[in-house]
């Protein structure tokens, strides 16, 4: 049976990487694809074909709340330039569509569940993912480096955010030790359209055990923390 699921998104990020027979060369294209192929068997909540450019925010966030409501779980595409480092995080969607996913909130008398969440990273414009996930940064373990300074802070706070910690036997990742596991976990772009099933049931599965994760369910309003002047 299909899954209920939403996306969050930078729409305007030109900074990944183009999909044959897609024109917006942007990440929405990524989402159109999704929504054609990956999602065929699912039901997606997003805005879909809808133009809402002449509608109000107010109107805009009450629209989107609604859908991510009525959904079980909240994909992110992370890319580049999905944050805007110059405008606070109060003041931005994706932010808000987290929180809003994690939260159990009663709209017309119907409440519904945390969501499950993950994170899905887009290529960028030369098809790498290093600017998120850098393979092989440890000579001893092969191990990976997940720079998630360059995310929300509502997202970097759900990741390694296991209340139970992670051993390790390298000597040179002693770091990792202190780390949990992942609330929202992240996934490359081409593993997660070969075995989407894997990776949304294992959301799910995660959701089922969110007590096991000290989950930040609030927006920081935090604008200029990563500002270089």
């Amino acid at each position: 049976m299909g899954k209920k699921v939403f996306v969050s998104y930078k729409h305007s990020d030109s900074s990944v990487q183009s999909l044959t027979r897609y024109c917006n060369n942007t990440v929405r294209d990524y989402v159109d694809y999704l929504i054609n192929n990956t999602l065929k068997n699912d039901v997606y909540k997003g805005e879909g074909d809808e133009d809402l450019s002449d509608f109000k925010d107010g109107t805009i966030e009450n629209h989107l709340k609604d859908k991510i409501h009525d959904s079980s779980i909240t994909i992110v595409l992370i890319s580049p330039n999905m944050k805007d480092l110059y405008k606070s995080e109060s003041d931005q969607w994706i932010p808000w569509e987290i929180s809003y996913s994690l939260k159990e909130i009663t709209r017309s008398d119907k409440t519904s569940h945390t969501n499950g969440i993950l994170a899905v990273v887009l290529p960028d414009m030369k098809g790498s993912y290093d600017y998120f996930l850098e393979e092989g940064t440890c000579i001893a373990c092969n191990s990976s480096t997940t720079k998630t300074n360059i995310l929300f802070q509502i997202l970097r706070e759900n990741m390694f955010n296991g209340k139970a910690l992670i051993p390790t036997d390298c000597p040179n990742c002693d770091s990792y030790a202190e780390r949990g596991r992942s609330y929202i976990e992240s996934v490359k772009w081409e593993d997660f359209i070969s075995n989407k099933d894997f990776y949304l049931d294992k959301a799910i599965e995660i959701m089922n055990d969110r007590k096991s994760y000290n989950i930040t369910k609030e927006v920081q309003d935090n604008s200029y923390e990563n500002t270089i002047f």
